[in-house]
Formats: structure tokens, C-alpha cells, sequence
């Protein structure tokens, strides 16, 4: 009896600590994450809806694909190294780090002659979210106590179950990309105007592994428990944005895009495993697993940017700043019981993200040194940000015979928070190559 009763209330510890400390219960990860596309815009800052002047303006401005004069093929890959560090108090500090290379930007625009100036198509893929990270916990947790409905159960186990030893482990990796295809066309000889059909697509692997040992002896009867718990998710969806460009006095440029509403669809398919273990040597487990669908409704998007070239065009100055108001975002139908209606609106802020970036081109070899700083605000209503998401970036490009190019940017970046007596540090290197043939 002793131990039925232990069980239960092991179940519902877990339950409450799987909320605790495993914040995917509350974190959207396909909101707020950006990644960013396209080596020549990331080396500086992402600052590009004043000058989308190479494939990637499918996804930052199509707009400017007009500009190409002629046909352009291009290509990107990226590597993401992200270190994590977690602790309770400082004596608990863990940190894991954990690397990947992924397809960035693939695809083509093809020009047309117009009587206005030009128009051109363009086709491929973009990949702007990255959820390749992980985060490893270690200590004994001040918040991990069971919340009971019987006040002298409470009285009785309280002092017991706020004393384990945590060690978890949780490994996210996939990503999010969008197979687009746009248009621009110049409908007066300084403005612009492009559009792109997106069909969104992606995935996310989510693995949990904890384990809370009675390492204080304060139970007779527990040693230890475990949770696994695995979720694979798929997305997908269809969406579209409209870009402007305009062209001032022929040294600046302002650009202004509108990303629609989109609807991700997600397929979950998920398996949890739940064993108590006593210090007799028995144990009890629960396995469970399940298949659910709903869909994420993204809301509304803005953003707005301005080039300057000055010294004949070689020197440019960039700045972007993009809003959306996370809030609006709604599940449809919620993906668990436990959360709300007004989930957005309780745990997710408006976001703004502000970007920064300069080139200068060295005539003589004709390459271009980039340099960049990009803020992306983190969105999260309940955790206190000691800094925000906040990064450096560095680039250099080279043009051969004026048809081939290649780019290179690497991209720093740190941000902490603190959560439910947890803070978490996440230290960023970002390395992306791209390379284009015009002809």
C-alpha cells in the first residue's frame, strides 16, 4: 500500500517536473527562432530588405530579384555550433555543445527583358529555423516539489520530494525551410514590387531523458525514477509575402516586406516511458505513446529597411527592423490539455528584431568586407532576460570574372535567461558559404 501510494504521487511529481523544467511544454520552437539565410546578408547582420539583390531576396524582399540582370544560380550551406550552459547555483553548472551542418539557401532567378526595366522569376529553397541544440541539467532542484490536493498528504511528503538529484538531458535537431516561388518586376524606373508563394516544411526531433535519484536518502522506499520521452514532429504549410523596393536620388534605398498569416500544420507522433524504481531492487513503469495533429496559426508579419551607398557605390550602410506580435499566434486545436486558449497571449511577448550592417568593396582585388549586428528580442513573457539574443557578424565575398561568386560569414552571438530557479546561457557560432554563377 505504502507503495501504491508512493507511485502515484512519483507520477504526479513527474508530471509537475516535467513542466518545470522542460519549458517545450510552453515554448513553441517554431516561433521566435531565426536563423537567418544567405552568406553576403548574414555577414552583415541580416540587414538586407534594402538591397536583395541575389537569390535570397526570395525570402528576404522579392522585390529586389529584379535587379538581377542575368541568370543566377546560387547555393549555401551552414554550420551551427551551440554551447549551453545551465545551472541551479554555480556549483551545478553543466554545459554540452552540439554541431551540425545544414543546407541554407538553394535555388535560381531567371531575368526578363520589360519595358519598365526588367522583371524575373526565381524558384528554390530557404532554410531560416535551426533546432539543432541541446541542454543538459544537473542538481538538486529547489522547485521540484509535488502540489497535492489532500493537505495532510501534503504536510506528510513535502519535506521529501523536493530533495532529488536531477540529471536530464534534452536534444532538439531539425529544422524549418520554405520552397518558394516569386516574381518582381519594376513597375517605374526606382520601384519595385515582387511576391513569393511559400510552402513551408520541416521537422523537429525532441528527446528527454531524465533521472531523479534519492541521493539524500530522505525516502525508505525510493532509489530512483526515470522519464524518456521522445517527440517527432513534422511540419507544413503555405504562406506568402509581398516586397517593395524604392530607389532615392540613386544612393538609398528603402525596402518594406509583408509576410502573411500562415498556418503550420503538425503531425506529432510521440512515446514516453515512466519507471519508478525502489531500493529493494523492484520497480513499476508506465509506457505510453500516441499520435496527434493540430495546427500553429503564425500571425501577421512587418519589416522595414534602408541602404545607403555612398564613395561611388562602394561603401553601403544597412539597417532592418522586423516586428510581429507573437501574442496573435493560436493553436488550433491545443496540442495538450494543459494548455490554454490564450496560451500566446499569456507566455509570448511582440518580438522586434533589429539588424545593422556595413560593406565596404576593395576596387583593386574587387572583394567586399562585411561587418554586422543583429538583436532578436526573446519573445518569452515569463522568464526574466538577463540579455537578450544579441550578434556580431563578419563576412567577406569574392567576385571572379564578374559571373562567379563566393561568400563567407561567420555570425557570434550569446543570450541567458532565468526560469523557475534555472538559468540557462547559450553561446552561438554560426558559419555560412554561399556561392553564385551569373551568365
Amino acid at each position: 500500500m505504502k507503495r501504491s501510494i508512493l507511485y502515484i504521487l512519483v507520477c504526479i511529481f513527474v508530471t509537475g517536473l516535467f513542466a518545470v523544467l522542460c519549458p517545450a511544454q510552453i515554448e513553441e520552437i517554431a516561433i521566435g527562432n531565426t536563423f537567418g539565410v544567405g552568406a553576403r546578408s548574414m555577414g552583415m547582420g541580416g540587414a538586407s530588405l534594402g538591397i536583395a539583390d541575389d537569390f535570397t531576396a526570395l525570402y528576404w524582399n522579392p522585390a529586389g530579384m529584379a535587379q538581377i540582370q542575368k541568370f543566377e544560380f546560387f547555393t549555401s550551406f551552414s554550420q551551427n555550433t551551440a554551447s549551453t550552459n545551465t545551472f541551479f547555483t554555480e556549483d551545478d553548472e553543466i554545459r554540452t555543445r552540439r554541431t551540425r551542418v545544414r543546407p541554407n539557401s538553394i535555388g535560381f532567378v531567371y531575368p526578363f527583358y520589360a519595358q519598365q526595366g526588367g522583371l524575373a522569376i526565381a524558384f528554390g529553397y530557404n532554410r531560416p529555423q535551426n533546432f539543432d541544440f541541446q541542454k543538459a541539467i544537473h542538481g538538486i532542484d529547489p522547485n521540484t516539489r509535488p502540489v497535492y490536493s489532500n493537505p495532510e498528504e501534503a504536510k506528510k511528503y513535502i519535506l521529501t520530494y523536493d530533495s532529488l538529484l536531477i540529471d536530464e538531458m534534452k536534444i532538439n535537431s531539425g529544422g524549418i525551410g520554405i520552397w518558394s516561388f516569386g516574381a518582381s518586376v519594376y513597375i517605374s524606373k526606382d520601384f519595385l514590387i515582387g511576391g513569393a508563394i511559400d510552402l513551408w516544411s520541416g521537422n523537429n526531433a525532441y528527446d528527454l531523458d531524465v533521472m531523479a535519484t534519492d541521493a539524500l536518502d530522505v525516502d525508505e522506499y525510493l532509489s530512483h525514477f526515470k522519464l524518456d520521452d521522445e517527440i517527432d514532429r513534422e511540419y507544413s504549410g503555405i504562406g506568402g509575402r509581398i516586397g517593395l523596393l524604392a530607389n532615392f536620388i540613386d544612393v538609398m534605398s528603402l525596402g518594406v516586406t509583408f509576410i502573411t498569416p500562415t498556418q503550420l500544420s503538425v503531425e506529432e507522433r510521440w512515446r514516453e516511458y515512466s519507471g519508478i524504481f525502489y531500493g529493494d531492487g523492484d520497480n513499476e513503469s508506465i509506457p505510453t505513446d500516441g499520435i496527434f495533429s493540430y495546427n500553429i496559426e503564425k500571425p501577421f508579419e512587418i519589416g522595414t529597411g534602408v541602404a545607403l551607398k555612398l564613395l561611388n557605390k562602394q561603401l553601403v550602410l544597412a539597417a532592418d527592423v522586423n516586428f510581429v506580435d507573437w501574442q496573435q499566434t493560436r493553436y488550433d486545436p491545443e496540442p495538450a490539455d494543459d494548455i490554454s486558449t490564450d496560451h500566446f497571449e499569456e507566455y509570448y511577448d511582440p518580438a522586434l528584431q533589429v539588424k545593422l550592417g556595413a560593406e565596404f568593396r576593395i576596387p583593386v582585388i574587387d572583394t567586399h568586407l562585411r561587418l554586422g549586428y543583429f538583436r532578436d528580442t526573446i519573445p518569452l513573457a515569463d522568464v526574466e532576460v538577463e540579455n537578450e539574443r544579441d550578434y556580431l557578424t563578419f563576412g567577406v565575398g569574392k567576385i571572379f570574372e564578374d559571373s562567379i561568386k563566393f561568400d563567407f560569414a561567420y555570425m557570434w552571438g550569446n543570450w541567458q535567461h532565468y526560469r523557475n530557479h534555472l538559468t540557462t546561457e547559450r553561446n552561438t557560432h554560426r558559419f555560412f558559404v554561399s556561392g553564385a554563377y551569373r551568365f
